[in-house]
């Protein structure tokens, strides 16, 4: 409808057989492109890349009173939404759930259908889990007596330095 919206202001006309020239006037002047209805393209190519006709096909199609609908590719048609999706989503067993004919508002105000779940939350506040960083700076021991890197004095094993 956006593209039927714009394609207002663009003056259309046939100039060979299939093959219409639409012009429209922009910042730069008058623009011409072609619109060729039976191959579905336009010069500025939007028509092609999308597959939904452009403001410049739109006004094409209205000069010959044709259906937009009827030039937008068969994928975003509802036919074809049908078939994509018709294995890949199973209907849902309602057995137990009420008729909706049944319905009236005494019932709903009365009955319950679903009720939430049973939960209790612990007292207290919830404990959080520290992720320590890669990069974050660990403390490095030395030994007081040897001066080495993880040794320390109750586990040094050279009580006489060098």
């Amino acid at each position: 409808m956006e593209q039927v919206v714009r394609s207002e202001n663009l003056h259309a006309q046939i100039y060979r057989e299939n093959l219409i020239s639409v012009q429209s006037i922009s910042v730069n002047g008058l623009i011409h492109l072609n619109v060729d209805l039976a191959a579905r393209t336009c010069s500025c190519l939007a028509w092609q890349m999308s597959g939904i006709p452009c403001a410049h096909a739109c006004a094409a199609i209205r000069l010959l009173h044709g259906n937009v609908y009827n030039f937008v590719d068969e994928c975003y048609k509802f036919t074809a939404q049908e078939q994509i999706y018709a294995t890949s989503v199973k209907p849902i067993a309602t057995h137990d759930c009420p008729h909706p004919e049944a319905l009236t508002v005494t019932n709903l105000l009365t009955e319950t259908f679903l009720e939430p779940p049973m939960t209790r939350r612990p007292p207290g506040r919830p404990k959080s889990k520290r992720k320590e960083s890669q990069f974050q700076n660990k403390k490095v021991y030395h030994c007081r007596i040897c001066h080495e890197i993880g040794c320390t004095s109750k586990t040094c094993k050279n009580p006489n330095p060098c």
